[in-house]
């Protein structure tokens, strides 16, 4: 007897389908995609356009200006100022002059007052041991307060013979004019506030007799 021969296998159109399901490598499939003709004009494209944004032509630039701020600061202003002066009875009598003024309104507000001081001590109301008031200005809640500092000299210690110089003294009549002139002209030049310091130091009067807002 012979040999039983093993069953061979049939092919099917199974086994066909199975080898075309199978996986093919990744880099062929991927060289396949980049030679395509739209890959390769995207790529050319974008080559052309970086090297035309980095060698290609530039315009001109414009000079830089510069602006010297420390000669600006430092330059006196001509300016178109109002003293508002009221003498020892009360009566109102304004003046527009033109100043020389430094720069920055705390500085030019000052100056305005030295003028002031120069207009009323021929009046009789600003006397001459006054000197001009420093100018603060402070921004509050969208307001701007004038902080105005009077400089009144300090008493010195009392001599041998046991009196001391005398110092600022003015009458209520006086004090009141002062302070109205003061607090007018510095409102018809900017202010929306005022207040007050002596000395650097916030005081209830002006000069000892007429009440005055101190705190901001």
């Amino acid at each position: 007897m012979s040999a039983e021969q093993p069953p061979r296998k049939e092919q099917g159109p199974g086994s066909k389908a199975l080898k075309l399901a199978a996986p093919q490598p990744l880099l062929p499939r991927l060289f396949r995609a980049f030679a395509t003709p739209q890959f390769l004009s995207a790529l050319l494209v974008l080559v052309a356009t970086i090297l035309f944004l980095v060698y290609g032509p530039r315009g001109v630039r414009p000079e830089r200006q510069i602006i010297d701020l420390g000669a600006a600061t430092n330059e006196a202003v001509q300016r178109q100022v109002r003293l508002v002066m009221f003498d020892l009875s009360g009566i109102e009598r304004s003046e527009n002059v033109s100043l020389t003024l430094l720069p920055g309104a705390g500085a030019q507000l000052t100056g305005v007052l030295a003028a002031l001081r120069e207009a009323l001590i021929g009046s009789g109301v600003w006397p001459e041991q006054l000197l001009a008031p420093r100018v603060f200005l402070e921004t509050i809640e969208r307001r701007t307060v004038a902080v105005i500092d009077l400089l009144v000299p300090e008493p010195v210690p009392e001599n041998d013979s046991g009196n001391a110089p005398a110092v600022v003294a003015v009458s209520v009549a006086q004090e009141q004019a002062l302070l109205r002139s003061l607090t007018a002209t510095a409102l018809a030049n900017g202010a929306a506030e005022v207040r007050f310091l002596r000395n650097g130091r916030p005081q209830e009067t002006l000069l000892e007799h007429v009440a005055v807002p101190s705190s901001l």
